[in-house]
């Protein structure tokens, strides 16, 4: 029993340079995140936005996301990944959480929005951080331990829960975002302090070095074309924005169909991550690493089977009983196992490792702009009837399952 746990966790304490630090205090982004997020949505409900009004701040923030996507490449590119990574984070998640700790109506959220829509530089330059200098086929295990981090900071949610049920939600979603505040900016100079820039980020630093941003930007019609002629690249764009949307819907949705039209009570949303994160730890411990001898679109299309059985168990839920939504949680962890690490590992072997900033900048904006009036259009559906932004769910993953179908059948040509 020693020697599996001691074999299961060696690859963690082996982890070295830019991926060691990263999985080291996404902790300090993660337990914060998750003590907040469940109830968001329901927050802003409390201060009086409805559906109509959430959609609306999504959409903003998608738009912002897309411009911001657009010249992130290029600041990655030409300030380091490292440099663009600290300031863009820090923007985007530390300001948002001062001001929705202190909002009062649909205008604080949405200057916050506009804000939190800053991430995509910093994502991108974290991404970029985390695989340049590993070896290619460590990379679905560096993921793994990223997810197992985040897994593991979501066992804090029932603290929020229990806080919302002696002190109500708003006072206590208040003293959460000061909170979160404080530890995502703790992480973020950490991560700075104890990084260094990848090998790719030096040699685009100075490639790009006398070269004035707009010119840089010019060189884009390069990537797109880059992109829309590969039709590997081509199709894992579609995929990730497809995928894209269903979170969106899935993500901000939920609170409101299972406390408005389930009637379960407000501190009841703390523990369906807690049940999500602990099926998610228990699969990726235990079965990963036998699931790393099977085909990742094997595994993949098996995780999207088990979405549409956990969705059509929440559309079908009995008004009243947590135990549907339980089962529902923990068929979506095993769906999420299966499937999150693969589509991030799909994602990197598919983009070109000389331009991977700006590539996957421009499939992030592309993503966000063909995205971005789902958010209005789920909360407007949401409004009508919560249940139908989960059956449209159904249909997207019906498509991201055609797409992994001709990758395989793809790879297996290679193979031949």
């Amino acid at each position: 029993m020693k020697t599996t746990i001691k074999n299961t966790f060696a690859p963690l304490f082996a982890l070295k340079g830019n991926p060691r630090i990263a999985v080291y205090t996404e902790a300090l982004w993660g337990i914060p995140f998750n003590l907040y997020f469940p109830f968001l949505t329901l927050y802003m409900f409390s201060l009086g936005l409805e559906d109509a009004d959430i959609g609306i701040l999504l959409s903003v923030g998608l738009l912002v996301q897309m411009f911001t996507g657009i010249i992130g490449g290029v600041l990655i590119d030409k300030y380091g990944r490292r440099r663009t990574m600290a300031i863009s984070d820090s923007i985007s998640w530390a300001i948002p959480c001062l001001i929705w700790a202190f909002s009062q109506d649909f205008n604080w959220f949405l200057v916050a929005a506009i804000f939190n829509g800053m991430f995509p530089p910093g994502a991108n330059a974290w991404e970029c951080m985390l695989v340049e200098d590993a070896e290619s086929d460590k990379i679905v295990q560096l993921f793994n331990w990223i997810y197992i981090a985040n897994v593991i900071a979501v066992f804090f949610a029932p603290i929020a829960g229990i806080l919302i049920g002696v002190f109500t939600l708003v006072p206590v979603m208040r003293v959460l975002f000061i909170f979160s505040a404080i530890s995502m900016t703790a992480k973020f100079i950490l991560h700075y302090r104890y990084s260094h820039e990848t090998k790719q980020g030096v040699i685009r630093m100075k490639e790009t070095a006398g070269v004035p941003v707009y010119k840089l930007l010019l060189e884009y019609r390069g990537v797109i074309r880059q992109i829309f002629t590969t039709p590997a690249t081509l199709r894992i764009l579609i995929l990730i924005v497809v995928l894209h949307i269903q979170q969106i819907i899935a993500t901000n949705f939920f609170s409101l169909y299972v406390t408005q039209d389930l009637n379960l009570p407000e501190q009841s949303l703390a523990w369906f991550p807690v049940l999500r994160g602990a099926v998610m730890l228990a699969f990726f411990l235990v079965f990963q690493r036998i699931l790393n001898r099977y085909s990742i679109y094997s595994v993949m299309l098996v995780g999207l089977f088990t979405y549409i059985v956990a969705y059509v168990l929440l559309i079908f839920a009995p008004v009243g009983m947590l135990f549907p939504l339980l089962i529902f949680t923990a068929i979506d962890a095993c769906a999420a196992a299966l499937f999150l690490p693969r589509r991030d590992t799909l994602v990197i072997h598919n983009v070109d490792p000389a331009e991977r900033a700006r590539i996957r900048s421009m499939m992030m904006v592309i993503m966000l702009g063909a995205a971005s009036p789902f958010g209005y259009i789920a909360g407007r559906i949401s409004g009508m009837d919560r249940r139908i932004p989960f059956i449209i769910c159904l249909g997207l993953f019906a498509i991201i399952g055609v797409i992994v179908w001709i990758e395989r059948l793809v790879e297996q040509r290679k193979l031949k």
